[in-house]
């Protein structure tokens, strides 16, 4: 297993997780901050440290890439992993554009490949346990969910749905909280109904109409 990523998501549950599976061996990571890179290699007692994530998409040795980098390189580490054979655990968004999206799922078909997103909501045992009610049929056989996400601490609200960065071009969608937030309940929704959604209605409020910082934080 070859982890891209050192930060605090990375520290705080990916490489703690693969490290208590008895099936899994990290053996290196990978990131461009070598302050980062080093910390999390001494805590976790990896000794192989790469600045270049290409050390270990191209090594053969390494059979799953985890991608736990910022958003925008989760497509590019994906792409070269897939390319050189390697499953890939990514975090969301895979890419803004779903078409990008649906390209990597076609190439890990191609070769054969298993990929997954982290969807960590779905192994909590509330929703566990939903899941398990409708499969016994306890409540019959869902046609409609309703579904809310209440996750705005990084959003500037008056614009919750598009947060943009400098070096962003504002002609491209940025999907930004719908993409973060969203996605989990949307893959909630396709698990529980066991089927892909027929139509989507959503509702948007500002509960907290001000914010004390003028762009968004992280």
């Amino acid at each position: 297993m070859g982890v891209v990523g050192a930060g605090r998501w990375a520290i705080r549950s990916h490489i703690p997780g693969w490290q208590r599976d008895p099936r899994v061996e990290v053996v290196a990571l990978a990131d461009t901050n070598a302050e980062a890179l080093a910390s999390a290699g001494e805590e976790f007692g990896v000794v192989r440290l790469e600045s270049d994530y290409r050390q270990l998409t191209n090594d053969p040795d390494i059979d799953v890439i985890d991608v736990v980098t910022g958003d925008r390189a989760h497509f590019e580490v994906s792409w070269a992993a897939l390319e050189n054979g390697k499953h890939v655990l990514c975090e969301k968004p895979v890419h803004s554009d779903f078409r990008q999206v649906v390209a990597a799922a076609d190439l890990a078909t191609s070769k054969g490949l298993k990929t997954k997103l982290g969807f960590t909501f779905r192994y909590a045992p509330a929703t566990l346990y939903a899941a398990e009610l409708i499969e016994q049929g306890y409540i019959g056989e869902p046609y409609m969910l309703n579904a809310f996400e209440q996750n705005s601490q990084w959003l500037d609200p008056q614009t919750p749905l598009r947060q943009l960065h400098d070096a962003e071009d504002p002609e491209e969608i940025a999907v930004a909280s719908i993409e973060g937030y969203g996605a989990p309940v949307i893959d909630i929704m396709h698990w529980w109904m066991g089927a892909p959604l027929q139509s989507v209605v959503g509702t948007m409020r500002n509960f907290v109409p001000t914010a004390s910082f003028a762009t968004p934080v992280r």
